[in-house]
């Protein structure tokens, strides 16, 4: 059982749905230790994924079981959710331009670093026989000799995140360089500060932390680079894994938008912000698959409408600010091609894939293999 320190409001143990080696159950942890909020971590394996999605229609984790049998899906909204309903100690910046920044940085981390993540882990080999092996452990209930479970997940793992999302020796470079953009971005912010926005995380933390962690700081390949190139990067993930509320609390929130984030915008302005349009472009024209470019190379992956979703969400977010919040947010963007993106509405927008927290009621519809995949 993995104790965060001891909650402030109700201390009933949630039950979490996931795997010491995953991307997004990596960011819900760093969350809920940072709140004092107990869990206990319970791998993930086929049955207990069915029953997940009996409740919540997805077989993603990590999900979240709660005492009173309710459940939350989707570590944005999880963490957006106890936002609310455990507010102190807070991540969330009480400034509204710095809170829209903070989720602007998280949904890039998220979704973009995603690619990247999953090429270093898959590509290279001695990193895919290592993971397939750990993953063919929670496939327990299946009788087959080991061997197979191994090839099983490599397979699926690389031809589904890797190969299935666009990345080929053409992509490839354009994909490392994701990862090795963000870490020098990040080595600057990190050598002078010990989080993004200040002295205390917020979602930009989280969301960054996601891949920092169980991917790129602990996988053989993006580890050495980040220990070798990014020593600032490899200790503010220890920072983030020791957080606590004590530690949290003593230190002041963020009350202005700092000038050393010109790197990490730069990533979102040019190359994020034009992937979620051209997505939601094909999503709107019933396009299956979706090409775009990336510094010049020519990317094609499937069209994601979960993605769509969150462009939404950025847009609305964006909209809801008041003028002098939504200036501050354009002088530190300095792209007036990017604010145009943000004030745009998708003209086809996505179904809300998750509605409100908590899931109270059995799922209506079919399970499906992810979110980000419906």
């Amino acid at each position: 059982m993995n104790h965060a320190p001891e909650p402030t409001a109700d201390n009933s143990t949630l039950n979490v749905y996931g795997s010491t080696a995953s991307y997004y159950t990596g960011k819900l942890e760093a969350y809920l230790r940072a709140k004092g909020i107990t869990y206990e971590l319970i791998p993930f394996s086929e049955p207990n994924l069915r029953r997940c999605a009996k409740h919540t229609g997805v077989m993603q984790i990590p999900q979240v079981e709660r005492a009173d049998g309710s459940w939350l899906i989707d570590t944005t909204l999880i963490i957006e959710y106890y936002e609310l309903e455990r507010p102190q100690p807070a991540v969330s910046p009480a400034d509204p331009a710095l809170r829209f920044v903070s989720r602007l940085i998280e949904d890039y981390a998220d979704e973009w670093l995603w690619r990247p993540a999953m090429h270093y882990r898959w590509s290279y080999p001695e990193t895919a026989r290592l993971m397939s092996s750990w993953l063919a452990e929670h496939l327990a209930d299946k009788i087959a000799p080991q061997a197979m479970k191994r090839l099983w997940w490599k397979r699926r793992q690389f031809g589904g995140f890797v190969k299935g999302d666009g990345v080929t020796r053409h992509t490839r470079a354009a994909v490392e360089a994701s990862y090795l953009d963000t870490l020098a971005a990040l080595e600057g912010i990190f050598a002078k500060r010990p989080f993004v926005l200040g002295q205390r995380p917020a979602e930009a933390d989280f969301g960054l932390f996601a891949s920092m962690f169980r991917h790129f700081s602990c996988d053989p390949a993006p580890a050495r680079i980040m220990r070798e190139q990014a020593p600032s990067v490899y200790e503010w993930v220890a920072r983030m894994w020791n957080l606590n509320p004590e530690k949290l609390s003593s230190q002041p929130m963020p009350e202005r938008l700092p000038d050393d984030l010109g790197a990490i915008f730069r990533a979102i302005t040019e190359i994020y912000l034009p992937y979620l349009d051209a997505n939601a472009e094909a999503y709107a024209q019933g396009n299956k698959r979706v090409t775009y470019q990336v510094q010049g190379v020519a990317f094609t992956e499937p069209t994601k409408p979960y993605r769509v979703w969150c462009r939404d969400r950025l847009h609305h977010e964006f909209m809801a600010l008041a003028p002098d919040a939504r200036a501050a947010v354009e002088k530190v963007l300095n792209s007036d091609e990017a604010v145009q993106r943000l004030t745009t509405p998708s003209a086809q927008p996505a179904p809300d894939l998750v509605g409100s927290l908590p899931i109270t009621s059995p799922a209506k519809s079919k399970e499906v293999d992810s979110w980000w995949r419906k």
